[in-house]
């Protein structure tokens, strides 16, 4: 493995302390040779507290420490500090860490799912029409919750990277630097000291907040967020044999009485007390021999991760302040740099993996894994190309976590990969709502729920069923059934009984309104492309019925039966529905409408759809294009395409204009305001702007990109945990003006 060597120079360090670290490492040899006179120096035991985001400040400390040649025999740590600490001991370097850190992307890391582009193609469509981004299971009991808000996967994904080189040893004594972690467990309420395992999973355990994190099972333990009842293992380092000790305390601050004004916040107090508490029992254990570090971090955050590298210099600095006293444990340069030599001689060597085995925790076949691994066997570990595939098998959505592991067993080194299915699936429910207000009392809304249950057969089959209310009820239904363990081919009959409303415009009036049910029955199969694009061809069968709801007779209605036969090609690596930032959506679908395959006029109809996102900083300009064309259509009245409503055609009703042929163009601008405050949720406010050209028309002879109505639209949009909630203004031609409050996907 490559580990990161870039390292960007903090630029906060004021002059003064500049000049007083240069002072102090002039002063160092002299120190250090009294100190390198002794048979033997003292142990130095390195004691990390928690403290979430604010452990960032431990990154600061240890650059000092490598700064003052002040070596670190034992590590013990809890929570953040373990993760710090727990790299720092498998053998990276001060600069190495901090890189790390400095390159982390904590959105990425604190999130479950897998990021939309690395999905199934089956999977990314469960977005479309139902944003609230999360699943809940369900069984005879009812509602299943997940242990957590974040399963953990990329983090220990990450943690595995950068500990990889000593993924083999078992023993924490044995690392670079002995080693030891504190975690919770969760039904006795007692401390667990990890002292050996997998380090990745140990720091993991150490980290997992309770409601935050699911909880980790390890040798039978279900364990938590260790600061609950060691947040400062100082007693822990003495036990590992450290004589001198250097405490990094980064706990958490209590909230003043005006913060006070919730349950939650008070809740968070009373575990703040109960954390510090027992962190001040662990400092009354401290020596004059011993250094305590409390890094001025103020009212930083434990969540604000995008300030991790903040609290870092804000650690570098305090440490820097106690110079003279980490002084007294420093090396001349030969002897400190003779023992980072010694740490890094004490990384095993990596050897050629024998042998791949799939450790399969699911109701599905081991195939279904294997199928998505590349073969690594008789080679070193490729280890870009592991991750890659373990994102595609995580992708499937299927699995609570996939992990894997490397073990040695004599001269046998073999590569096992574990997928360990959700613990509240396989049956999940998610729900989905969308609201539109024109103010001009026009409104609409529509709730849904979708219903899927998983693993019906060994091959990933499952079934589906979805329940819409509001302006337009809806019932669907479908059955998913991959034909290979790879889920290359598939087959996907559908069937769907909707109703639905339609307008009828006379130069912005509304005549009529229809109320139309319509049936759909289809039979679908075709090829996924990997996780990017699919290709589906299918038979399908309709039946619609028109009758007129409110206004004048309407010239058109009756029923209408479709047969026909479709082909689709979709291209789908878009990063998010709500408002896309990278990545393309494209769509192309051909049918063929006949009368000798049931339908009552013959006809074939053509759609391209493309969708192209272009994010430079904090500004997305969404490019969004949409055509649809009827050929040889002989049914009177048919109209498939309409256009009007937001972001097609702003300012115009909804629905306003329909004909045979369209065609529209959208530019949209996104614009983020301020950063992002809790990577957890990955909530954003945007402003932004839109133009809009289009048109229907009834002959394809009269299509004309002169003959295209202009429009456009100033919103906010808030992305919330529901979906996208727009505020916006829109104005077309002919004094076309309409305020929108939408709630939904918007294409």
């Amino acid at each position: 493995m490559t580990r990161p060597t870039s390292h960007r120079c903090f630029t906060r360090t004021s002059t003064p302390l500049f000049l007083l670290t240069l002072i102090l490492s002039l002063a160092l040899p002299q120190a250090a040779v009294s100190l390198d006179t002794r048979t033997e120096r003292p142990r130095v035991g390195l004691v990390l507290g928690g403290g979430g985001a604010r452990g960032g400040a431990h990154v600061g400390v240890i650059k000092m420490l490598d700064r003052l040649r002040i070596p670190v025999d034992v590590i013990a740590g809890t929570s953040m500090g373990a993760i710090v600490g727990g790299l720092y001991a498998s053998g990276l370097s001060a600069d190495e860490l901090s890189a790390v850190f400095e390159n982390a992307d904590w959105s990425v890391l604190l999130s479950d799912r897998p990021p939309r582009g690395k999905r199934s193609f089956r999977r990314k469509s469960d977005d479309v029409g139902f944003l609230v981004n999360f699943d809940l299971g369900l069984d005879h009991s009812g509602l299943v919750f997940p242990g957590g808000f974040i399963q953990g996967q990329n983090l220990e994904m990450a943690l595995k990277r950068f500990a990889l080189p000593v993924i083999t040893v078992d023993d924490f004594d044995q690392l670079p630097i002995p080693f030891g972690a504190v975690a919770t467990d969760l039904v006795s309420g007692d401390p667990v000291i990890l002292r050996s395992g997998d380090l990745a999973t140990a720091m993991r355990a150490s980290m997992s907040a309770p409601g935050v994190f699911k909880p980790v099972k390890l040798n039978g333990r279900t364990l938590v967020d260790g600061g609950v009842v060691n947040n400062l293992p100082v007693q822990i380092a003495r036990d590992m044999g450290a004589e001198v000790l250097i405490v990094v305390d980064a706990g958490f601050p209590l909230k003043s009485e005006a913060e006070l004004g919730s349950a939650i916040s008070i809740a968070d107090q009373m575990l703040t007390i109960l954390i510090n508490a027992r962190a001040t029992e662990q400092a009354a254990l401290l020596t004059a021999s011993d250094v305590l570090i409390s890094p001025d971090l103020g009212a930083l955050g434990s969540q604000e991760f995008h300030r991790t590298m903040e609290a870092s210099v804000l650690g570098w600095k305090k440490a820097a302040e106690l110079a003279a006293q980490l002084a007294r444990f420093s090396l001349a340069p030969e002897a400190y740099a003779a023992h980072r030599k010694e740490i890094g001689s004490r990384v095993p060597n990596a050897a050629p993996i024998d042998r791949l085995v799939v450790e399969n925790e699911s109701n599905l076949a081991a195939e279904v894994i294997a199928e998505r691994l590349s073969d690594q066997t008789g080679g070193l570990l490729d280890l870009e190309q592991l991750e890659s595939d373990i994102s595609n098998i995580y992708g499937f959505d299927t699995f609570e976590s996939v992990t894997y592991d490397i073990e040695q067993d004599g001269e046998e080194t073999t590569l096992a990969v574990r997928g360990t299915e959700k613990s509240w699936g396989p049956n999940y429910i998610r729900f989905g709502i969308n609201l539109e207000d024109d103010f001009k009392g026009n409104s609409s809304y529509n709730v849904a729920a979708r219903f899927t249950k998983t693993e019906i057969n060994k091959r990933g089959g499952e079934v589906r069923a979805e329940l819409q209310i509001g302006e337009s009820p809806r019932l669907f239904t479908e059955w998913y059934q991959p034909l290979d363990y790879a889920s290359r081919w598939f087959v996907n009959p559908q069937l769907e009984l909707g109703r639905f409303n339609t307008g009828l415009f006379d130069e912005g009036r509304q005549l009529a309104r229809l109320r139309s049910d319509q049936a759909t029955l289809s039979l679908d199969g075709g090829r996924q492309f990997g996780n990017w694009g699919e290709f589906r061809l299918g038979y399908q069968r309709s039946r619609s019925n028109d009758k007129l709801q409110i206004g004048l007779p309407a010239p058109t209605g009756g029923s209408l039966d479709l047969g026909g036969v479709f082909a689709n090609l979709g291209h789908d690596t878009i990063d998010r529905v709500a408002v896309p930032r990278s990545g393309t959506l494209f769509n192309v679908t051909v049918s063929t409408f006949r009368e000798s395959l049931g339908s009552d006029a013959s006809f074939d109809l053509g759609r391209l759809f493309l969708l192209k996102p272009q994010t430079w900083g904090k500004n997305t300009l969404l490019h969004w294009w949409d055509f649809g064309s009827t050929l040889d259509a002989e049914a009177p009245g048919l109209e498939p395409f309409s256009l009007g409503g937001f972001f097609s055609l702003s300012g115009y009703a909804s629905d306003e204009l329909s004909g045979r042929h369209f065609g529209i163009g959208r530019l949209i601008y996104y614009r983020r305001l301020g950063d992002q405050v809790l990577p957890v949720l990955d909530s954003q406010i945007y402003a932004g702007a839109s133009f809009e050209a289009g048109n229907v028309w009834d002959r394809r002879s009269d299509i004309s990109f002169g003959d295209s109505l202009k429009a456009g639209s100033v919103f906010f949009v808030f992305d919330t945990l529901v979906g996208p909630l727009y505020l916006a203004y829109g104005r077309g031609q002919g004094g076309r003006e309409s305020a929108y409050l939408f709630l939904g996907q918007t294409f």
